[in-house]
């Protein structure tokens, strides 16, 4: 039995080892241009700002220095290493809430998920918390179970963290905390010093970015209320939030589908959760059910992949009731039906990646002139001045990804807001100059900063799209006003 346990561990770290190095190294390979998400985080990280006008910064400054390091690559492979170390921390807290057959199932089974395949190809705030919320619940059980020192103050960390990361971190620290107060014997665990050590270095941590916000009049939270309004304005206060779930569930669609494919269709593969499992279902569902329960309360939209850390926990789920002898028996199965579903998924990732600009006949995030803009635009700014382009406001996208690519990169205004540039100023405005930038097409741009009539040059520019040449040219219009440093020609 140990032989054939061996290798079958061997055949899922192969299988773990091929899926996250292939998804982290083919897309940084095929793509023209960087996704919406990344290049946003790039600028903001470049930045080094204790927050930005959306988000906490902590996924922003750790993007920003993998893609100074790797390139284009850098993103892709960050983003795999947080489903690595989600993947390592779920086997940890499966091996101490069950066994080591049913955490190497919990793991295997993750990968059946959508949130953990086909959404990584995107590194954002999603992504990154999914390790963070991974790690959380582990040293939470870790706390509990032990009440070391350590295992508080790791947990203080690592939540600290997951607030610096994305402020829906709060979703699991409320499930927590409602475990503790339901067991009677760990509530007497909230008066003791060793967890509310953990509090005050969770507060440490996060104090930085509160100060921020604070000096910053909460610009996220403006943001976020807008984003709710705007997503609870099309759906009712009741179906929204069951959309929600019910989008939840389509998501592990996967998963059941390659549990039916390798035999687990008979009522004799499942049984009552084993001893232990309630610390699972309550911290892997809580989240979901609170978000949808806030959202029904209070009218607040919401957004499908806010799901994505929340179901760290569903192999582990399933592995508490299926029978220790019905995965032993279908262990080989399941790893041919998963490395198939994951061929094939990979297969269709890079079609995605390097096609879909072709298949659509219409240009993707992917698939833009980046490098070439940024070349142009530099160009036409050297015409005018030795000072080099420290400034790009219009179109956030256009902006950020022209910003990024230019040597050496600029900061953005994006779309032309100062008040979502905290780094920006009028009179850094004034002192640098600055070029503004915005597709012909799009005529809200006729009238911006600085006000009319105050432009030094403008013009527009064409640029043949990479994967699409036959298409109609990239058409950009562009103004700049130059800066009053002493450095003109």
């Amino acid at each position: 039995m140990k032989t054939a346990q061996s290798i079958c561990y061997r055949g899922l770290l192969w299988l773990l080892a091929l899926q996250l190095i292939s998804w982290a190294l083919l897309p940084g390979l095929l793509v023209e241009s960087l996704p919406l998400d990344v290049v946003e985080g790039v600028y903001w990280g470049q930045e080094w700002q204790w927050g930005y006008y959306k988000h906490p910064p902590l996924p922003a400054w750790i993007l920003y220095l993998f893609e100074l390091a790797l390139g284009d690559v850098g993103p892709f492979l960050l983003s795999q290493l947080c489903i690595g170390l989600t993947l390592l921390c779920v086997w940890h807290l499966g091996c101490r809430t069950l066994d080591r057959e049913r955490a190497a199932f919990g793991v295997l089974a993750l990968l059946g998920v959508y949130f953990f395949t086909w959404p990584t190809i995107e590194f954002n705030h999603n992504v990154a918390q999914m390790p963070i919320w991974a790690a959380a619940v582990l040293f939470f059980h870790r706390a509990i179970s032990q009440d070391r020192w350590l295992n508080w103050l790791l947990l203080g960390l690592v939540s600290g963290l997951g607030l610096l990361t994305k402020y829906s971190y709060i979703m699991l620290l409320a499930p927590m905390f409602l475990w503790l107060i339901v067991h009677p014997p760990l509530r007497k665990k909230l008066l003791k010093p060793q967890l509310w050590l953990g509090v005050l270095v969770m507060g440490l941590v996060f104090l930085p970015h509160l100060l921020w916000l604070v000096a910053h009049d909460f610009l996220p939270f403006s943001y976020a209320a807008a984003r709710s309004a705007a997503a609870s304005a099309t759906e009712s206060r009741w179906l929204g939030p069951l959309k929600f779930l019910l989008v939840q569930l389509v998501d592990h669609l996967p998963l059941l589908l390659l549990l039916l494919m390798a035999g687990f269709w008979r009522r004799s593969c499942w049984q009552r959760p084993v001893e232990g499992a309630a610390f699972l279902f309550w911290i892997g569902l809580m989240p979901a059910l609170l978000t949808a329960l806030g959202a029904m309360i209070t009218g607040a939209g919401t957004r499908d992949m806010w799901g994505a850390p929340m179901w760290n926990l569903s192999g582990l789920i399933l592995a508490s009731i299926i029978p220790l002898e019905v995965l032993r028996e279908r262990w080989k199965r399941l790893l041919w039906a998963f490395a198939i579903f994951l061929l094939l998924l990979s297969v269709l990732m890079l079609l995605f990646v390097g096609f879909k600009d072709q298949v659509r006949d219409k240009p993707s995030r992917t698939g833009w002139p980046d490098q070439a803009l940024a070349n142009t635009l530099q160009q036409q700014w050297l015409q005018h001045t030795d000072c080099p382009l420290q400034l790009v406001a219009g179109d956030y996208w256009l902006a950020e990804t022209v910003a990024i690519n230019l040597s050496p990169r600029a900061s953005v205004i994006p779309d032309g807001d100062l008040a979502l540039a905290s780094w920006a100023d009028q009179a850094r405005l004034e002192q640098q100059g600055g070029v503004l930038i915005w597709e012909t097409k799009d005529s809200r741009w006729q009238l911006a900063l600085p006000e009319a009539g105050q432009w030094d040059s403008e013009g527009e520019l064409s640029l043949p799209w990479p994967r699409l040449p036959d298409l109609a040219p990239l058409s950009i219009s562009w103004r700049l006003w130059l800066p009053q440093a002493d450095c003109s020609r």
